[in-house]
């Protein structure tokens, strides 16, 4: 990567809108919800609509940094889910945002956008269900978490994709001046 690459990269003012994000993506994650009382620890919230955000305005180094941001900071601000909450947020919204960045950048239309995050649900539940049974399920000491796969981690995620791609979908447009910097 040349210097001239890298500075248009991280240029100061994409940091300071990758902060922003950010920022942005540490106050969605504090309005939670439990949705399927079953498992109270699957708490959905919107934080990952500042990912895509970023990541569809910006690119893809723009969209991982922004998360990356947002997940360390989340240890601060979300102390119960400690270490492994955040890295269950960080698995599943970034199997969920890199294919629809992806697929975006492709071809940056709302129909490729579209596709590439309706691929990305299915890829965020599969990682979820991979990183539920092998990493994460493990790491909480739970010994039978296999039995929370089909009735609350497909699910849970399914709705979790389902409920970040309607919102992006109906914001990034109106906002995509503000997101590229057009705004004079």
């Amino acid at each position: 990567m040349t210097a001239q690459t890298q500075s248009k990269t991280f240029s100061t003012a994409k940091l300071t809108r990758i902060g922003i994000l950010a920022a942005v993506g540490v106050a969605l994650s504090m309005v939670e919800f439990v949705i399927l009382p079953g498992a109270p620890f699957y708490k959905l919230d919107p934080s990952g609509l500042a990912v895509m955000l970023a990541g569809f305005s910006m690119g893809f180094p723009a969209g991982v940094l922004t998360l990356l941001i947002k997940d360390l900071v989340g240890l601060l601000v979300h102390p119960s889910g400690g270490w492994i909450g955040q890295l269950a947020d960080f698995i599943a919204l970034f199997a969920f945002f890199a294919p629809a960045v992806l697929v975006y950048f492709k071809k940056k239309t709302r129909a490729t956008a579209l596709i590439g995050m309706i691929i990305g649900i299915f890829v965020m539940t599969g990682a979820a269900v991979l990183a539920n049974l092998y990493i994460l399920f493990p790491a909480y000491g739970l010994r039978n978490g296999g039995e929370y796969i089909i009735p609350y981690t497909v699910p849970f995620n399914l709705i979790k994709g389902a409920v970040l791609t309607v919102i992006t979908f109906l914001i990034y447009k109106p906002l995509s001046p503000l997101l590229h910097e057009k705004i004079k």
